[in-house]
């Protein structure tokens, strides 16, 4: 049975190593323990798998930290459409102060050589996209939204926004695109608006 402190020294290493595709490095061994001062047998100790499992379980931690920081928690009226798009926003010009973009990231987590974690960002992605049907749907049922609102594609619509946007910022160094695809999205949406 793990001790706290190799539970927070496992977490330490996950957390570094999530930290390095976060800001579009790969994960070396050798910066991994010299970010979080653990030996090579502590590393390998937690992570058995040495560099295939950490950049799976850093992977599977950053799509976590993704999930906590962005995926909206309630999108039932416009106001918070426009919170959630202003949260995004904030945490992408906050990230990208550090060269990193979470939701950038992603999108290198997504053509990964290992299907494994392919798969993983794959099924995030599908798993976003049906938290805000759910939340679209949910605004057509409260009469928001138009009966024949497209509400799968409208998802996609968004995600796709959300990502592509992320992504451009992060390869131009601006700000403008996602704030712009956002924004635009939210445009989209309220066309459909009862």
């Amino acid at each position: 049975m793990p001790t706290p402190k190799g539970e927070a020294t496992k977490a330490r290493i996950l957390e570094a190593a999530a930290d390095l595709l976060v800001t579009g490095n790969g994960i070396n061994l050798d910066d991994v323990m010299r970010v979080t001062r653990t030996s090579k047998g502590q590393l390998f100790h937690y992570f058995p798998g040495g560099r295939d499992e950490l950049r799976r379980e850093a992977a599977a931690r950053h799509l976590a930290r993704l999930a906590e920081a962005e995926a909206p928690a309630a999108l039932a009226t416009w106001q918070d459409w426009e919170d959630w798009i202003a949260q995004i926003l904030r945490l992408h010009e906050r990230q990208s102060q550090d060269d990193a973009c979470e939701v950038a990231a992603l999108a290198g987590r997504a053509l990964d050589t290992d299907k494994l974690t392919r798969d993983l960002v794959g099924r995030t992605y599908e798993l976003w996209a049906e938290t805000l049907c759910d939340q679209l749907r949910a605004m057509r049922d409260a009469g928001l939204l138009r009966a024949n609102a497209p509400v799968p594609e409208l998802a996609s619509t968004v995600l796709a926004a959300l990502q592509g946007g992320a992504v451009i910022d992060k390869a131009t160094g601006s700000h403008r695109h996602l704030g712009s695809a956002l924004r635009q999205t939210l445009v989209l949406l309220r066309a459909y608006a009862a």
